[in-house]
């Protein structure tokens, strides 16, 4: 997506809320790699789908400083809850203070460590799963959460185009852009009973919904 055509759609869609905006700056400003915030167009569409399905309980996989994690659960129903788990404290710091002052603090539920073992701790059924934490991971955080998504569920999966390293010669990527590409060529065989589709937002992100 050109810069162009994302300023445009910005200033297309519905302004974002604040406090949003403010956790967008003081990211820029704070916090190493700021690049990987989700953003206001990923970040209203996160929005958009939660209030479509209206979630009971949604699981984040990388909450980073929280900007998508605060998308997700404008649309959790009154008793829903979110679950976001983070390796570091170093961005989750920046989260925390921002969940605090939101609507949504006591919906909101941020657990550190791995995602591999602490995804297992939760006894949980999911209505919406966002993936974005390592990409090598993937598969795994897949195969973790899809048993757990209900019928009409849905699992979103971030950076599917690894910033245009799927299209490298096979011999030229890196080690995350061949984990990319093995889990975009093994999707469809691992979501058994799904459907896959895949929209070129941002870095690309994956749909998969459970019938």
């Amino acid at each position: 997506m050109t810069e162009k055509i994302e300023s445009y759609l910005i200033k297309s869609g519905s302004p974002l809320p604040g406090y949003l905006m403010d956790l967008e700056r003081e990211t820029n400003l704070k916090v190493a790699k700021p690049q990987m915030l989700t953003g206001h167009i990923q970040g209203r569409f996160l929005s958009m789908i939660s209030k479509v399905i209206n979630p009971n309980r949604i699981l984040e996989i990388g909450t980073f400083t929280g900007y998508g994690t605060l998308c997700l659960a404008e649309g959790l129903n009154k008793n829903g809850l979110i679950f976001t788990i983070e390796v570091s404290k170093e961005n989750g710091w920046l989260a925390e203070k921002y969940f605090k002052t939101s609507s949504f603090n006591d919906q909101i539920h941020l657990i550190y460590g791995s995602a591999l073992d602490e995804i297992q701790k939760l006894k949980e059924t999911w209505d919406l799963v966002y993936i974005d934490a390592d990409k090598q991971n993937n598969q795994q955080y897949f195969n973790l959460v899809w048993p757990c998504v209900r019928k009409g569920g849905l699992v979103l999966i971030d950076n599917i185009l690894a910033r245009g390293g799927v299209f490298k010669p096979e011999n030229e990527k890196k080690s995350f852009e061949k984990s990319v590409s093995i889990f975009n060529s093994e999707i469809t065989k691992l979501a058994i009973g799904g459907i896959v589709t895949i929209l070129p937002i941002r870095d690309g992100l994956t749909i998969v919904r459970k019938e």
